[in-house]
Formats: C-alpha cells, sequence, structure tokens
C-alpha cells in the first residue's frame, strides 16, 4: 500500500522521467526501442523503474500515452547513431576526413576524459524518428554515456569490457575508471573486435571481460543525470528540445513548490496549534496548583488564629484566677506578669515557696526570653529549665517546657 500511495505520488509531483532507449537496428534484432519510466527515489541513487515496455516506437509511443505520459517528453538514449569516442589521453584532435567540423556534433562527459563525436545528420535523422512516432523530446543523449554511468568501472589497469547481444558487438577500453576508446560494430561476434584493439593499442596482456547491457540502469543512470544537471545542463547532442514538454517540467517543479511551501505552512500551523493548547494544559495545572498552596495557607492562618484566639482567652481566665487568689493568687500573678505573648502556662505549682510551671512556647526564643524574666525578678531565685520538647499543637510546632523557681527570702 505504501509502494503504491509513493507511486501515485511521484506521479502527481511529477518525480519521474520517461526514458527512451533507441537501439541498432538490425534484421536479426526487430525491436529497435525501449521506454521506461523511472521513479525518483528518497534519495539519490535510489530510482527504480517501475513500467517498461520495448517494441518499436510507435508501440513505445502508445505505451507512453496508456500510462498518462503524452504531454511528457523523454529523455532519448541514443544506441543508433554511430559515434567516435575521442580520449584526451589517446587523441590530441577530431579527424574525420572529408568532413568539415560544422558537421560534426561534439559531447564531452561530464567528469571524464573523453568526447563522442557523431555526425550532425545521423543524430538529426535519429531525432527526427523519434518525433515522428510522437514523442516529445527533452533531450538527445549519446548512450556510451549511460552505458559507461550504469557499469560504475573502478580500480586500477587496463581493462577490455566486451559485450554481444541483438546482432550488434561492443567493446570499451578502460584505464582504470577512465574510458579511453569504444568500439560498436554490426556482428555476433566479439573476438575480431578484441583482437583489434589489442593490436592497434598494443594491449595483449589487457584483462578481457564480458558485461551485460542492462538497459534498466542506462534508464536510470540517464534519469539521475537528469535529476542532478537538469536537461539543460546534460552532456547531449544539439538538438532543440520540445517547448510543451519543457513547459510541463516546469508546471511540475512549480507545484512541487507550492506543495512543498503548503506542507511546511500545515506543519508549522500543527505545531503552533500543539504548542498553544500544551500552553493552556501546563497554565491550567499551574493555576490549580497555585489555587490549592493558596487554599492550604488560608486554612493554616484560620487555624493558627484560632490557636491564638484560645490562648489569649486561656492568658485572660488564668489572668481573671491569680487577680482574685491570695499569696498563691499573687505568686501566680508574679509569673503570669512575665509571660510574653507568645508564651502560656498550662500547669502551675506551689510547694513551700517552691514554684513548678509547666507550659509551651511558640519558639525557642520565646522561651529564652520568659526565662531570662523570670531571672530577672527579684522575687523569684534558682529560676531553672527543667525540660524541653518540641511537639505540635493543633499541626503547628511549638516548644513544651517545665521550670522551677524558689520564692526569695
Amino acid at each position: 500500500m505504501s509502494t503504491a500511495f509513493g507511486k501515485a505520488l511521484n506521479v502527481v509531483a511529477g518525480r519521474y522521467w520517461w526514458v527512451l532507449v533507441v537501439r541498432e537496428s538490425v534484421p536479426e534484432s526487430p525491436l529497435a526501442a525501449q521506454i521506461m519510466r523511472v521513479m525518483r527515489g528518497r534519495c539519490s541513487g535510489h530510482s527504480f523503474v517501475d513500467l517498461s515496455f520495448t517494441g518499436s516506437m510507435e508501440d513505445c509511443r502508445r505505451f507512453q500515452m496508456q500510462n498518462g505520459g503524452a504531454d511528457d517528453g523523454v529523455l532519448l538514449v541514443d544506441d543508433e547513431t554511430p559515434v567516435k569516442i575521442v580520449s584526451d589521453e589517446m587523441d590530441s584532435a577530431v579527424d574525420f576526413p572529408g568532413y568539415k567540423e560544422n558537421c560534426l556534433d561534439n559531447v564531452k562527459a561530464i567528469g571524464g576524459d573523453y568526447s563522442v563525436v557523431a555526425m550532425r545528420a545521423s543524430v538529426e535523422s535519429v531525432a527526427q524518428d523519434v518525433q515522428k512516432a510522437g514523442f516529445k523530446l527533452l533531450v538527445h543523449l549519446p548512450s556510451v554515456f549511460a552505458i559507461v554511468e550504469s557499469l560504475g568501472v573502478s580500480g586500477e589497469g587496463v581493462r577490455l569490457l566486451s559485450n554481444c547481444e541483438n546482432g550488434v558487438a561492443r567493446l570499451l577500453l578502460f584505464s582504470g575508471a577512465n574510458l579511453l576508446s569504444g568500439f560498436r560494430v554490426l556482428g555476433d561476434s566479439c573476438d575480431s573486435l578484441v583482437k583489434y584493439a589489442r593490436e592497434r593499442f598494443l594491449l595483449k596482456d589487457a584483462q578481457e571481460e564480458t558485461f551485460a547491457l542492462d538497459m534498466e540502469s542506462i534508464a536510470k543512470a540517464a534519469a539521475e543525470d537528469a535529476w542532478l544537471f537538469r536537461t539543460d545542463g546534460m552532456p547531449a547532442f544539439r538538438i532543440p528540445a520540445d517547448r510543451a514538454a519543457l513547459k510541463r517540467i516546469r508546471e511540475a517543479a512549480l507545484f512541487r513548490r507550492v506543495f512543498k511551501v503548503c506542507l511546511v505552512i500545515l506543519l508549522l500551523s500543527i505545531v503552533v496549534l500543539s504548542l498553544f493548547w500544551v500552553g493552556v494544559d501546563v497554565y491550567e495545572r499551574r493555576s490549580q496548583a497555585m489555587v490549592q498552596a493558596l487554599n492550604s495557607r488560608i486554612q493554616k492562618q484560620k487555624d493558627l488564629a484560632m490557636v491564638l484566639d484560645k490562648l489569649e482567652r486561656d492568658k485572660a481566665y488564668s489572668e481573671r484566677f491569680l487577680m482574685h487568689r491570695s499569696r498563691v493568687s499573687t505568686s501566680m500573678g508574679l509569673f503570669a506578669a512575665h509571660v510574653p505573648e507568645n508564651v502560656w502556662i498550662v500547669r502551675w505549682g506551689l510547694s513551700g515557696g517552691a514554684h513548678s510551671v509547666q507550659g509551651y512556647a511558640v519558639t525557642s526564643e520565646d522561651l529564652s526570653g520568659f526565662l531570662a524574666s523570670l531571672e530577672g525578678e527579684r522575687s523569684l531565685v534558682n529560676v531553672r529549665l527543667r525540660t524541653t520538647e518540641k511537639t505540635t499543637w493543633k499541626k503547628r510546632q511549638v516548644v513544651r517546657f517545665s521550670l522551677s523557681a524558689e520564692d526569695a527570702r
């Protein structure tokens, strides 16, 4: 399902090339052309052929029209026009006796040290035959460039690569990865062609190999060059491109750009909306946490106010009680006079002039201030703190204490 969707998306976006390979026409090989649709892969070098048909040029044109390519141009890979390979290492000049330079079409290979030379009349004849079949030419390419690229020759040393298919014998001479020369003649055997090359270039010890002519690899090599260099930057014969086909390419390129811009805008919109909703959710959670913290603080303040109110009532009651006592009341009043705001007494006893006091203080500093105040009282001596203990009173941290003192005599 994903592969079918990817192909459909490539067709809609125009991410494909129609490649027409025109072969040498010989009686033993009546099929003279092969058309293929090359789809662009996810990255460079991963293209693939999804449609292919072999037959006459008219049949290939009908196949293209039946598959939605009536208005599409083709990359013509010419394997029919006789060419001469001119190497920078082995040939100093292009020499065709009896022909002027303006009768020749010289195409320099990209990234290579060789050129392909052909008769302009032969090139135009093939182009006219293709156009008569109804094809719209985008670029007219010598087949040797695509063949060499599809072979991917590497390494060192001199090698002879031969191929005999469909009544045509081919021979390519490589030095390392550089093409030095090449031959193509009618015939079913490459032996005579190899022998000729060994004698001409003095290559008795050169390694000889055979290669298969893979048309799909040739088509993919041509398509990859078209995506990389565009049709106007490819090494090709000087044949004018069809204007309608070029216009369709530009429209497809414009569609892809507009589609990408719309896709980017859509993705940015999704990201912005996502961030907005994330922000709303975060703000809501933080607000709830703040409300809960505020409610907790208010409740604590209420509890503290209740505790303080009770302590104030207890203190007032103790003061009133001490005011109506005799000697005991006087002594109790003496202690009550020194009780600070954050200290309260819960138990007081008097026995033979010895006082014992138990109570609570909000902090240790409040308790220290209370002791200091008692020690400064002239009517009391031997003021001692017996015990202290940190505890809680209605969920509030307090200090529970006990102390003793004696009346001065």
